[in-house]
């Protein structure tokens, strides 16, 4: 297991008098055993288990995600699968076919007869256990205090979050690579860009790039004229005329760890109200990455990009936050706001953002990703933050 998520469990293990702590959402899952099955993505509700202890780790799947245990040398101290399913084997299976075979020589009848199996053989049956309760119904959790009988459970999605506030060096490097392929998306569509072209012929672009640099795309915002007021929404068949704005707010999906940033761009000549607004916004985030060190806390961060945007040339700026950390979700802790007093730390890992929407005129945004460092930050994002010009 990678020692760095090994620690920062144990942290929260000690933190809360835990035993144990169960990862049941699928980023959860993959922190704690590196697995991803499909089955989990395309049925809500299914049962899999990643156990996390002091003495090891457990992975409790149904039948059919054997294989994909087998075949990507997913490693669990203790593993149990549950359900049926039907695989056949030839004379010589291949190493996979033989540890499928093995694996469900003797299933369990269900997910939790399988995890009070794991979590016997990892010796802390009848202890405190940490249960993430975000990827179970609770008809779910009341089968597993009705099985767990002796044990003690608490909610642990909260718990597995501030494990994965900070970074390791390498869930940094998939996070700056995400974002940078997502930089590329967005070069990718500058350069087809002209009067005609519609938003979602623009999104395909983007997504195409995207797919040809390895990754998978998870959100795409490309919005046009007074539609980049439009916070959140699907690409239309809008077309792009001259002198219109061009807001991109866009991610993709980089070996399971996420990108989430934001670019404005203009098609001819920008006007003065836009030109002068997004200068106010990058002022802000600008002011916004210079005030992030570790020990400052998130308030006073908030505080910053507010009142330069605010200095800048939007003297009525308001916003909710400007910006959130990012890892396996797309928010991670902390938020960025005004009412969290929580110090930064280095391997945090934040998408910065001052946007501005107005109904009936557009809207501007520019969003970068940033590691927290020793020092300051390091921005992720390569790209020039200027107001693009097409």
């Amino acid at each position: 297991m990678d020692q760095h998520i090994a620690r920062r469990l144990t942290a929260v293990l000690d933190a809360e008098d835990l035993d144990a702590i169960v990862a049941t959402s699928t980023e959860n899952l993959y922190y704690v055993t590196g697995f991803r099955s499909i089955a989990h993505a395309l049925f809500r509700g299914l049962e899999l288990y990643g156990v996390f202890t002091r003495q090891g780790t457990g992975l409790v799947i149904p039948f059919i995600d054997t294989t994909g245990v087998a075949a990507d040398g997913i490693h669990a101290d203790h593993l149990a699968c549950y359900g049926k399913f039907f695989f056949e084997y030839a004379d010589d299976p291949g190493a996979v076919g033989k540890k499928v075979r093995d694996w469900t020589a003797s299933p369990m009848p269900g997910p939790a007869d399988a995890l009070v199996k794991v979590l016997g053989d990892l010796g802390v049956l009848g202890r405190r256990i940490g249960v993430d309760e975000s990827g179970l119904f609770p008809a779910a959790w009341r089968i597993l205090e009705g099985r767990l009988g002796g044990s003690t459970l608490f909610p642990a999605y909260q718990l597995f979050r501030r494990a994965r506030m900070v970074k390791s060096a390498d869930e940094i490097a998939r996070l700056e690579r995400a974002a940078q392929i997502a930089e590329d998306g967005i070069a990718a569509v500058l350069s087809m860009l002209k009067a005609g072209v519609t938003e979602r012929q623009a999104a395909y672009a983007y997504e195409a790039t995207v797919l040809e640099r390895g990754a998978e795309p998870f959100f795409t915002v490309v919005t046009f004229g007074d539609r980049a007021a439009l916070a959140d929404v699907y690409p239309a068949e809008r077309a792009l005329a001259s002198g219109e704005m061009i807001r991109f707010d866009l991610g993709c999906i980089y070996k399971s760890y996420r990108s989430d940033i934001s670019r404005t761009a203009v098609l001819g000549k920008p006007s003065d109200k836009l030109a002068r607004y997004y200068a106010a916004i990058l002022a802000g985030e600008n002011a916004e990455m210079a005030a992030m060190k570790p020990g400052v806390p998130v308030a006073r961060i908030f505080d910053a990009a507010v009142a330069a945007t605010r200095a800048n040339g939007i003297p009525h700026y308001q916003r909710h936050h400007v910006g959130h950390g990012i890892g396996l979700e797309p928010y991670d802790p902390p938020t960025l706001n005004a009412a969290t007093s929580m110090p930064l730390e280095p391997g945090m890992v934040f998408c910065v953002e001052t946007p501005y929407y107005e109904h009936g005129w557009g809207g501007v945004q520019v969003e970068d990703t940033v590691a927290v460092t020793e020092t300051g930050v390091r921005r992720l994002t390569r790209s020039s933050q200027e107001l693009a010009v097409v």
